[in-house]
């Protein structure tokens, strides 16, 4: 089984990866719901500084059968990668997996990282997966666990009326809600940045201690020109404190153009000095009520939390999300 670098820029080879990572990732996932060709070959041929991707593709008898990527953060995080591998299910067992996990050790190596990290989707009552057994046979252990939820559209009116305005009374005095598509004005860049780095330290991990991670305005706005090329539209709530003027609380919905039923909740994280007003709360409600008004052909909304994030699961589950499967994520030391 031969590894090779896929050519990003090669529209064949790229069709070809595509495919064997829809059929990975859709086996036995009726629901799943895969971006287009043309919008992830968009982000596959963008080149970010300060995480650069590489995707290696297993390959028999002239056929890719297998890809693997790798992300290399490079201004935060830096002894640290992250990994995906994806083998096409009619391949599967004839190494190809193992073929691609030993060549991005082997790049893991050279860039100097000690800590690999890799997820994967499953079944809720998943002991014994495949997927796992795999990760574990080569030598990865279980770190933390999400739970991934789906949320069917349209919520009813009155479930969101309800909900808002218990919100509503805790948060209207100090703060103001604004929505925002395509990215938030300049403005308000600098303190949603700095609140989005927070994310990887105040959502749980596991035994994984992750570095506040380094968004910053300029990279806000280079991802949101990437979002542009894409079709993609990211509907973003912030909870503003009135005092300040800075964002307190945020969410965000990415709809992928190429899936027309399905919104990606992204992340949502208040500001550990502002909790216990219900932002959380009040800005998923306002993007929630953005996206049935302006996109009603969304059918579903997909999160996943760490099931130890009490907060954040009450509210999906009052919003009626429910558990559809499990996300682990496996780590190995070099």
């Amino acid at each position: 089984m031969e590894t090779i670098l896929v050519d990003v820029h090669d529209d064949a080879v790229c069709a070809r990866a595509h495919e064997v990572l829809c059929a990975s990732k859709g086996h036995e996932r009726p629901w799943n719901e895969p971006p287009s060709l043309a919008e992830t070959v968009v982000e596959w041929r963008h080149v970010d500084a300060a995480e650069p991707m590489e995707m290696w593709a297993a390959v028999d008898e002239g056929q890719a059968v297998g890809i693997a990527t790798l992300w290399l953060p490079m201004e935060d995080n830096t002894t640290m990668a992250w990994v995906d591998v994806a083998v096409d299910p009619a391949h599967r067992g004839r190494g190809a997996g193992s073929a691609l996990v030993e060549r991005l050790m082997a790049r893991v190596r050279e860039e100097d990282r000690s800590t690999v990290i890799v997820d994967f989707l499953v079944p809720p009552d998943s002991d014994g997966h495949p997927s796992r057994r795999f990760a574990e046979a080569h030598g990865f252990s279980l770190n933390n666990t999400e739970i991934m939820r789906h949320l069917e559209l349209p919520v009813p009116d009155d479930v969101l009326d309800r909900h808002a305005e218990r919100a509503r009374e805790r948060c209207e005095a100090a703060y103001v809600l604004e929505t925002h598509v395509g990215g938030v004005p300049t403005a308000l860049r600098p303190s949603l940045c700095a609140l989005m780095n927070q994310l990887a330290v105040d959502a749980p991990t596991g035994d994984i201690d992750f570095e506040e991670e380094s968004l910053t305005p300029a990279r806000y706005e280079e991802h949101l020109e990437v979002f542009r090329a894409q079709g993609r539209v990211r509907l973003t709530t912030v909870a503003v404190h009135r005092t300040s003027g800075e964002v307190v609380a945020y969410t965000d919905l990415v709809l992928p153009s190429g899936a027309p039923g399905t919104a990606w909740q992204w992340g949502t994280l208040v500001h550990r000095d502002h909790r216990g007003h219900r932002l959380g709360m009040a800005v998923k409600l306002e993007n929630l009520r953005r996206l049935q008004r302006d996109h009603p052909g969304r059918r579903r909304v997909v999160t996943g939390n760490d099931d130890t994030n009490a907060w954040m699961v009450s509210i999906n589950e009052e919003l009626g999300f429910r558990v559809v499967e499990l996300s682990p994520s496996y780590q190995r030391t070099l």
